[in-house]
């Protein structure tokens, strides 16, 4: 394995490992702070964060992006690279919807809240692939405002994402 190919895998596994620390942080935080009684705070921080969040994950995915196209990466990586920022995007949405459902108890209809912390997740899991992939069965269906905004957001950044990636590389296509 070459350093470059070496380099963005690690880059990745780094902003995977830093996503994960700061919603450690945010439920952390949740966890200090009555969040029963400072829900718009919390809100306001988690729509904040979000935001950037987004921001960070796009401009970040098309700067490397460009790195691999520019060194001639094989289209093998590229995928891997497409499907690594795709996993980071729905893990990180995932955890904004179990933050939302923990705030706002009725965030969703149709998602059991009774139910042990990883089968919760595994269906926000199953919720934001559903929500990326814009297929959208109805089985778990956001009914607050905030999980609303945070769908609506999801759905933005899988087009910008998606329709990036993919001209991206049929431009490098086309001048080759």
């Amino acid at each position: 394995m070459t350093k470059n190919k070496l380099f963005t895998l690690t880059s990745l596994f780094k902003e995977f490992m830093m996503l994960i620390i700061i919603s450690a942080l945010i439920f952390f935080v949740m966890s200090i702070m009555d969040h029963k009684e400072n829900k718009g705070i919390l809100v306001v921080f988690l729509m904040v964060f979000s935001l950037a969040k987004v921001y960070v994950l796009i401009s970040k995915t098309f700067g490397k992006m460009d790195t691999l196209i520019r060194n001639n990466h094989k289209v093998s990586h590229i995928l891997f690279f497409s499907i690594t920022i795709i996993f980071i995007i729905n893990i990180s949405f995932t955890l904004d919807y179990l933050c939302v459902s923990d705030i706002y108890v009725n965030s969703f209809n149709g998602l059991n809240l009774n139910q042990p912390f990883f089968y919760k997740f595994f269906d926000l899991f199953y919720f934001s692939i559903v929500t990326f992939t814009t297929v959208g069965y109805g089985d778990i269906v956001p009914v607050g405002k905030i999980v609303k905004l945070l769908t609506i957001l999801e759905m933005a950044t899988a087009f910008i994402t998606i329709v990036f990636i993919l001209s991206k590389y049929t431009r490098n296509h086309e001048k080759i």
